[in-house]
């Protein structure tokens, strides 16, 4: 797409957002630009939108939202900044207090209950990573990163279950105004029932000590008919230990995923970040960090 064509292009779908600074959807507002280009005989395809939306956001003229799939607004005023979260600092003691004082699991004498639910679990796994490639990363402008499923590790050595996330992501990022990359580690634990939501949470929390955001994602399909789903303890939860939380009905299409909670930036000991690079991520996408960072 060639320079002329995606200023045009930039104003259409800025024409397309509503001017009061409510938010419109990822979903409806890529539809939309959809049938204004091809009514000028040209195709617009996802990858398209992103490349004409996430500029945009970059310059400060939109901003993200919360909704299913993601949303945006306008910017009417100066961005406020919002950090100093007095919070983050206590983050990884927190982590490790609550590892302590759960202890390590129990000798497993798993029921059939149990081992239907990590079944279910486990087959989220592909298809959720495959929806953060595709779905978050662009949603959250990240282009150099790399990203695996963490949650089966064999007999690996990897420090046991509160340390091992379900699935890890790695971004490089840079700044206009800021100086040199900094690397950002987001993990995300997937349950498969808002019953199981309460052990995620908790999971996530230890990974505080190593991540600088840590997300809860569970699907909610058996409720996507509901009114209203009770998860608001699951919310209140997420909110006080700065833990985010993402629901979804459909795990293979981030357009049915909605970020709740955002996940708290929190500032990990730089040596247990790569620490924990070192044991959980392979040596092929190790390799692409120091890439990414030279």
């Amino acid at each position: 797409m060639d320079a002329s064509k995606k200023a045009e292009y930039q104003k259409i779908l800025m024409s397309l957002v509503p001017e009061s600074g409510g938010n419109i959807g990822n979903v409806t507002l890529r539809e939309r630009l959809r049938q204004k280009i091809e009514s000028l005989g040209d195709q617009l395809s996802e990858e398209d939108y992103w490349l004409l939306r996430n500029p945009l956001i970059d310059e400060g003229q939109l901003e993200q939202g919360r909704g299913r799939g993601g949303s945006v607004h306008r910017v009417s005023l100066p961005p406020v900044s919002v950090s100093g979260v007095a919070v983050a600092d206590a983050f990884p003691s927190m982590a490790d207090a609550v590892a302590t004082e759960l202890g390590p699991p129990p000798a497993p004498t798993e029921t059939p209950a149990e081992a239907a639910e990590e079944k279910a679990e486990a087959s989220l796994y592909e298809p959720f990573h495959k929806a953060i490639v595709n779905g978050y990363t662009k949603d959250n402008r990240l282009k150099e990163f790399i990203s695996e499923i963490t949650a089966h590790q064999g007999r690996r050595a990897t420090g046991g279950k509160w340390t091992r996330p379900d699935v890890t992501l790695v971004a490089v990022k840079t700044y206009q105004f800021t100086p040199g990359k900094r690397l950002e580690v987001v993990t995300f634990e997937v349950k498969p029932y808002l019953d199981s939501a309460f052990e995620g949470i908790y999971e996530a929390l230890a990974h505080s000590a190593f991540a600088h955001r840590s997300y809860l994602a569970v699907d909610i399909r058996e409720h996507k008919d509901a009114d209203e789903i009770s998860d608001e303890r699951i919310v209140e939860e997420c909110t006080r230990h700065g833990v985010g939380y993402i629901t979804f009905t459909d795990v293979a299409d981030y357009d049915t995923y909605e970020i709740v909670c955002p996940a708290v930036l929190k500032e990990p000991d730089p040596e247990e970040v790569d620490s924990f690079i070192k044991v959980q991520i392979n040596r092929e996408n190790q390799e692409q960090l120091h890439e990414f960072l030279r």
